[in-house]
């Protein structure tokens, strides 16, 4: 688990460069307008299905699909003020197929420099957890990794919101004190589906949306 934060934004168009023509490498956003506090609350974003299309194993930058209007959503959150963390599991660790160097490396070298170029200059952290085993304390719906949160980086998941996809993600939530957000990208539809039609009352806090960008601008 750990904290990554883009601490060398993307350049700026240089002088003499066409309108809307900036070279690779380089962002259309200023870093100079990116808030310097955030001060709106937390938002803990399950990444998978949510940011990007799920894929069982992310290991290089060709298997990351943005989803549309993610990117989007990210940078209207941080500029209304609110504080960002990011969410993902990653059980192939414990199966082996995956290594912790392949997760913080992609997240480093790719997903942190895609969001600097869509002017998202910073985030709070990410965490992830290892396994799916329920014994886990940070398998999704125990709410271990929301407890590492609040050791590492003194943030508290209790009256925040989180979004995910997943009906695990709404347990974790509900677990964690959060309030629960739906999103219909990724698994959702199919969660939306299987538990929310209907009269539950054990979801009746769960606020849906058909997309982060659609949350994004609701707040």
């Amino acid at each position: 688990m750990g904290r990554f934060k883009s601490n060398q934004p993307p350049s700026q168009v240089p002088q003499g460069m066409p309108d809307g023509s900036p070279p690779p490498g380089y962002s259309i956003y200023n870093p100079e307008d990116w808030p310097k506090e955030f001060n709106a609350g937390l938002i803990g974003i399950d990444r998978d299905g949510v940011i990007n299309e799920w894929k069982n194993i992310i290991r290089k930058y060709e298997d990351v699909r943005w989803i549309p209007g993610s990117l989007e959503a990210i940078r209207t959150l941080r500029l209304k003020g609110y504080k960002i963390m990011m969410f993902a599991d990653q059980p192939n660790i414990h199966k082996g197929l995956l290594k912790p160097e392949d997760v913080d490396k992609i997240m480093n070298n790719f997903y942190m420099k895609e969001f600097g170029m869509n002017g998202i200059f910073s985030i709070d952290g990410f965490l992830y957890n290892t396994s799916d085993d329920p014994r886990d304390q940070f398998a999704k719906p125990n709410t271990g990794m929301f407890q590492r949160m609040k050791q590492m980086y003194k943030m508290d998941i209790k009256g925040a919101y989180y979004v995910g996809d997943t009906l695990e993600d709404i347990k974790m939530a509900q677990n964690g004190g959060a309030k629960p957000v739906l999103v219909r990208t990724g698994f959702g539809a199919k969660t939306e589906k299987e538990n929310f039609k209907g009269i539950n009352s054990k979801y009746k806090d769960v606020q849906i949306f058909d997309n982060l960008l659609d949350f994004a601008n609701s707040l």
